[in-house]
Formats: structure tokens, sequence, C-alpha cells
């Protein structure tokens, strides 16, 4: 017992350190190129920083004998393997968090993915293609642009950010989490999830469109800045609401103008809320 009582305290003094004391790693990073991230526990942050000249790959010191930094043609690839110590078996662990700092907001092809560790944008990013994906991982953003396509996939964290634009597809779908995002704007977009609510401000590009789909959640959207719409909505045992007025039936359709961009929501049990 305290030879399990002094490894505990051992370790936990270990894993402060760890969190506390950092360690960073420089790479070369410029405008344009691309960065792929990957971890298994640990939260991932990517920020940027204008002033600074390469970019900076920081983690805690326990963690950073996992850490593996590279950078091959314009491609920069970080991850973070698991930890294996022999007392993790006994003791929980505690994964540090893993925060890059890009020189530049412009990028190239970017993708972030986690098992059981959050991924947070915290700045505006400008890409050709942006993929972020997770198990039981929360994603928050601030304002992502992709001019090909944007991807945001979780199994069940849920998905929130203020504003996702793509000059391609937009396809944003969680399994058992909520997706809330303020703006998206793009000539296709797709919204799913399983056994929750979506909400989202759409703008939806000319000759557009536009689909939303749940199981058992709500689905709160606002189209105001969209026009010339072709909406159809169904759903099995719930309601459906256009500018707060109650239609009847478990089916309701109507048109903007040209009716060119197309809306098409779904649901089997819960609500449909369109403000347009």
């Amino acid at each position: 017992v305290l030879i399990l009582a002094l490894s505990f305290f051992l370790y936990k003094g270990w894993e402060r350190r760890g969190i506390e004391q950092r360690m960073d790693q420089q790479i070369d990073f410029q405008a344009g190129d691309s960065l792929q991230v990957s971890t298994i526990s640990n939260d991932i942050f990517i920020e940027v920083n204008e002033g600074q000249k390469q970019a900076s790959v920081s983690l805690g010191s326990h963690d950073n004998e996992q850490l593996e930094v590279s950078k091959r043609g314009s491609l920069v690839t970080v991850s973070v393997s698991p930890v294996k110590r022999w007392f993790l078996r006994f003791f929980s662990y505690t994964a540090s968090p893993l925060v890059l700092t890009l020189p530049s907001e412009n990028l190239g092809h970017l993708e972030v993915t986690s098992t059981s560790g959050d991924i947070t944008l915290m700045h505006p990013l400008k890409t050709k293609s942006t993929k972020v994906s997770g198990v039981s991982s929360e994603v928050d953003f601030l304002t992502l642009w992709a001019s090909e396509h944007l991807e945001l996939h979780t199994i069940s964290g849920d998905i929130s950010g203020k504003e996702a634009s793509s000059d391609g597809n937009a396809d944003i779908s969680s399994t058992s989490g909520t997706i809330e995002i303020q703006r998206i704007t793009g000539p296709k977009t797709i919204l799913k999830t399983t056994s929750s609510g979506i909400e989202a401000g759409v703008s939806i590009s000319k000759n557009g469109s536009m689909e939303a789909k749940t199981t058992s959640g709500e689905i709160e959207l606002d189209l105001r800045p969209s026009n010339n719409l072709n909406i159809a909505t169904s759903t099995v045992s719930g309601s459906i609401e256009f500018n707060d007025k109650r239609q009847a039936g478990n089916n309701a359709s109507l048109q903007t103008g040209e009716g060119s961009n197309s809306v098409t929501l779904s649901l089997v049990s819960g609500s449909i809320d369109l403000v347009y």
C-alpha cells in the first residue's frame, strides 16, 4: 500500500509538471503550406500569430517524447501517440493539450483528427480544403473558409462555430452531437445528425442547395441571407413551422422568387423551425 501511495504521489507530481512545463518545437511554415495534425487523447488548439517567422508546436514535457513533427515538401505533419508507461495501468492519465501556433492564416490543405481530444481552431483560417474529424471530440472554431471543400465530422461530440464558408461542398455531421453554427455560406451545404439538433444560419450561393437531416432532434434554420428558395420539408411525428406559423400535416413546401436554390429538410421525431 505504501509503495502504491508513493507511486501515486510521484505520478501526480510528474503529471502536473508535464501540464505546467511545456516544451516547444519550431518548424518552417510558409503561407500556403498544408498541415496535418493527429492525436489520440490530447486536446488540439490551433492559433495564428503573424509576428512569428516559423510555426511553433507546444506540448507538455511528459508527452513530448510521443510527439513527432516533420515537414516534407509543403506538408507539415504533427502527431502525438499514446504515452506507454506501466503505472498508467493503475492511475488515471491526463494528456496535455497540443498547441500549434502558425505564422499565417493562409494554408493549403488542413486535416485535423483526434480520438478523444477536443479540437479548437482559435483564429480565422483560409484553406484550399479543411477536414476536421473526431470520435468523442468537441469541435469549436471561429471562422473557416475553404476554396475547394469543407468537412467537419464527429461521432459523439458537438460542432460549434461562428462562420463556415466553402466555394465547394460544406459537409458537417455528428452522430450524437449538436451542430450550432452562426453562418454557413456556400453552393452546397449538408448538415446531418442522428440524435441531436441542428441550428444554423445559411446563405446559399446562386443555383445552390442545402440539406439538413436528423432523426430525433430539432432543426432550426435562418435562411434570410438566402433568396430564390425551393423548400421541401418532411417529418414523421414532428412539427413544421415557417416564419413562426405552424404548417399542417407532416410535409410542407414553399417557393420564393425563382426557386433556383433547393432546400431539403427532414426528420423523424422533433421539430422544424424555419425562418426565410
